[in-house]
């Protein structure tokens, strides 16, 4: 079956037209013309010329011929993956990550800087050096040293619960004016775009990860803090503030009284068990090092965490009725695996099955560029997947 959008064959739709055959070869993989024109339910002729333009543009490219049971052979069609390239950052409290990635996805550049102490305007040379390996590794992946650029994403937590930064101006919103967009604006000379970090790594998701093809999707991000990224209608759905999906700010009952979700449900729980501290360099070694020793403490909060994310996804299903579930995060890959065996056989009160009845709840990525990768996603979305707002603008 091939996955796709629909085209339209309404005059003026050239642009939503060349997006669906863009979404078609990433989800799809090679496809010849003919499959593009019966999955798409556009006319050959319409296939055939966004083909040649998006092929005179370096975006797809041809692969040989290939014999069918009958008639000509068929020339299958694929993403060119350098016919062009973005950024994506991600900051929180404590370090930057950055990456460069391709057409498909692929990351060919990445570089992590750690922050001193004093906030993140006074780490910006840290931020900038981090930005320019990875423009100079890209450099020399495209071989050209002026690959075509479409944006950088920038991806940072929301200033609430655990990643409240008071004091620190440049941590303090998720604003079109905040000053780090200007400052990367003018350091880079690129378009830039901020999101939430449990938005950017959704987005990573339906890129190349779990979500693929997939159109609704409730991503559950476990980091530090607890977020959530959320997918209507195959389009990221950000909130009015873009705060929604912040699921760690949910108050529960705790061993103390109540407290938010993130307390029991994320990573600052089992760090504080651990006594462990989130700027420390080796911190995912020290994680894999408890585990090795077989440390009480991870399995105490591998139950109590699975516990509450199980009763954060019925309240996810009962709200939004997403095609799955995925659970995420920044941690090290084993803990994940054990988080999600945790979660997919434990069920306060009910059968250890009872779980996973009716819904789908998929493991996710542990990568530590994944919001990066995420954020790095997200201009080439905006220049190349359907949607209906591109549909509605006007031909260039």
């Amino acid at each position: 079956m091939i996955r796709t959008k629909a085209g339209t064959n309404i005059g003026g739709a050239g642009e939503h037209n060349r997006r669906v055959v863009m979404h078609g070869l990433r989800v799809n993989g090679a496809m010849t013309r003919a499959q593009i024109a019966r999955g798409t339910g556009l006319v050959p002729q319409t296939v055939s010329n966004i083909i040649d333009d998006l092929e005179r543009d370096g975006l797809v490219a041809a692969s040989d011929p290939v014999k069918g049971r009958r008639g000509q052979p068929a020339t299958p069609y694929s993403l060119a993956p350098n016919g062009a390239f973005s950024y994506g950052l991600q900051i929180d409290q404590h370090r930057a990550r950055v990456v460069a990635i391709d057409l498909l996805g692929h990351v060919v550049a990445r570089a992590e800087a750690a922050f001193a102490p004093g906030g993140l305007q006074a780490n910006l040379d840290h931020v900038r050096r981090a930005l320019a390996q990875v423009a100079t590794d890209l450099s020399t992946h495209a071989a050209n040293p002026a690959p075509r650029l479409l944006g950088l994403g920038l991806a940072m937590p929301a200033p609430t619960g655990v990643h409240r930064c008071d004091g620190d101006p440049w941590m303090t919103g998720l604003a079109d004016d905040h000053p780090l967009l200007h400052w990367l604006a003018r350091h880079t000379g690129l378009p830039v775009r901020l999101h939430h970090d449990a938005s950017a790594a959704a987005i990573a998701e339906r890129l190349r990860g779990s979500a693929k093809g997939i159109d609704n999707f409730v991503l559950i991000f476990v980091g530090y803090g607890l977020g959530a990224g959320l997918y209507v209608n195959g389009e990221p759905y950000r909130g009015h503030h873009r705060l929604s999906g912040e699921l760690g700010q949910v108050t529960v009952p705790g061993p103390t009284g109540t407290c938010a979700l993130e307390r029991l449900a994320a990573l600052i729980g089992l760090l504080d068990r651990l006594g462990l501290q989130p700027n420390q360099p080796d911190l995912f070694q020290r994680i894999d090092l408890a585990m090795r020793n077989r440390d009480p403490d991870i399995r105490d909060w591998l139950d109590e965490a699975a516990a509450h994310l199980i009763w954060a996804i019925d309240l996810i299903d009962c709200l939004f009725d997403p095609e799955c579930v995925i659970i995420g995060g920044q941690m090290p890959a084993q803990l994940m695996d054990l988080l999600m065996e945790a979660i997919l056989t434990r069920q306060p009160n009910a059968p250890a099955d009872a779980v996973n009845q009716g819904r789908q709840i998929v493991r996710g990525s542990a990568d530590p560029f994944f919001v990066a990768i995420g954020a790095a996603a997200d201009p080439i979305a905006r220049a190349f997947d359907p949607s209906f707002s591109a549909m509605m603008k006007s031909p260039a």
